[in-house]
């Protein structure tokens, strides 16, 4: 199955330009097979959805981990069962991640914005959030949490919570009956999601056929059509199914309606494509935004990011409904939800004040800024074999806390200098200016 031209603005095998971009207005971008990238960032996806300066726009944003609790997070939803759907040609989603093989999140999009060119920045405005309902299921909303190690690398510190490892807690929305709103979560049932009793509910294709795909390096062949779980199960398909069935005995309800958790809604991985002219993973943040898995990006956030791209080709996805500060267990409450947002483009000859240093996603509150730094300004960049790199500890990598925090530093002193204070020379001579800045950047989230 060769890739589908109209998906890409650049060929794959060449980069050449293959589609202009017509410029045009949308609204309203559902989730769905035929939109979106599984895993990967890349500047030569075809837009989903093409819009002008200060368009409102509603995103669905589904969950890329619906298999954990599918009876309620997908079976039932048109728009899931598309999603995780497989024929007889293959998976509806033909790839995911940057070698096609890989699962991660799901991003919907990309949005071209006419006019954005590098150098400008895109606002986005999260006017709402909503919890996805599910029509199957009596528009219910359902979500989970699991522990798989500390940060997207999976590292697991000895010690830390080694019994409980690959637990995961299935959790329902509680609505206000009148609105439908979601009030906050209640647990339902916890299981092992490594547990090889489990499997899959889905057609498939068997591992022996041989099925052709494309990723933005080039054509390539792939053979495993085995089903990826969490904790590492793969599930076989068979005669052209596979199942995935959670069996009562593995599920614990002891749990159940224990406790509540506050509803939080917020988005973690939203950004613009990187222009590196190549597919790479949505694990690690850029420059330009991406996996950032801060609980203030919710309703009423403004979130700012330097464009690389022509159009930006803005996506986002990888929603949670509750979360601390960063996924110290590998997870939030992972769920799908539904955003209004406005999308304003700033150009490079008239930046506002806030905006004239700019080399970081910026996010702004009603109470605050919020400067998002890492180990390297532009790991992908600047780290050698990036994309193995930089989930590697160590001087060659891009997991570094220590150099995360002076990154950081600097970015909120040069932003505070430009903003308020304007004169260098007393900013270095002023401890109470640095300490400031000390303060400011004391709140870290790993990763």
């Amino acid at each position: 199955m060769l890739y589908d031209p109209t998906r890409f603005i650049k060929d794959p095998a060449n980069g050449a330009t293959v589609n202009p971009i017509p410029c045009g207005v949308g609204t309203y971008l559902n989730g769905s097979s035929k939109n979106g990238h599984w895993g990967y960032w890349y500047d030569g996806i075809a837009p989903a959805m093409v819009i002008t300066n200060g368009t409102n726009i509603t995103v669905e944003m589904p969950t890329f981990g619906s298999s954990v609790a599918w009876e309620h997070m997908g079976e039932g939803d048109p728009g899931m069962e598309d999603l995780y759907g497989w024929t007889e040609d293959g998976p509806n989603v033909a790839f995911k991640g940057p070698n096609g093989t890989t699962n991660s999140h799901f991003m919907n999009g990309p949005i071209y914005v006419c006019g954005a060119e590098p150098g400008d920045v895109l606002q986005v405005d999260i006017v709402d959030l909503r919890t996805r309902p599910n029509p199957g299921k009596n528009n219910e909303s359902w979500g989970f949490t699991a522990n798989y190690g500390i940060g997207w690398t999976g590292y697991a510190t000895p010690g830390f919570n080694a019994s409980n490892m690959n637990q995961a807690v299935v959790f329902k929305a509680v609505k206000d009956n009148t609105t439908g709103r979601a009030l906050w979560w209640e647990p339902e049932y916890t299981y092992n999601t490594a547990d090889p009793r489990i499997t899959a509910v889905t057609s498939c294709v068997p591992e022996t056929a041989e099925m052709l795909y494309t990723t933005d390096a080039g054509a390539a062949y792939y053979n495993n059509t085995n089903w990826p779980m969490f904790g590492g199960v793969e599930v076989p398909c068979i005669d052209g199914n596979m199942t995935f069935i959670v069996p009562d005995e593995l599920r614990s309800y002891a749990i159940k309606g224990k406790y509540r958790l506050p509803i939080n809604m917020h988005i973690g991985n939203m950004g613009l494509a990187p222009a590196l002219g190549a597919a790479t993973s949505t694990a690690p943040p850029y420059r330009t935004g991406g996996n950032l898995d801060n609980r203030r990006i919710g309703i009423g956030a403004t979130m700012y990011y330097p464009v690389e791209v022509a159009g930006g080709l803005l996506s986002m996805g990888d929603c949670h409904g509750h979360q601390g500060d960063g996924e110290t267990a590998a997870t939030g409450i992972e769920t799908s939800l539904d955003g209004d947002f406005t999308v304003t483009l700033h150009k490079a000859g008239s930046l506002p004040k806030k905006l004239e240093l700019l080399d970081y996603p910026l996010l702004e509150n009603a109470n605050e800024y919020i400067i998002h730094g890492f180990a390297y300004r532009d790991w992908a960049r600047e780290i050698e074999n990036p994309q193995i790199n930089v989930g590697a500890y160590g001087p060659v990598g891009g997991v570094d806390l220590n150099r995360a925090m002076s990154v950081v530093y600097n970015e909120t002193r040069d932003f505070l200098i430009n903003m308020w204070f304007f004169d260098p020379v007393m900013w270095e001579t002023q401890p109470y200016y640095q300490a400031l800045v000390m303060d400011g950047t004391s709140r870290t989230s790993y990763p």
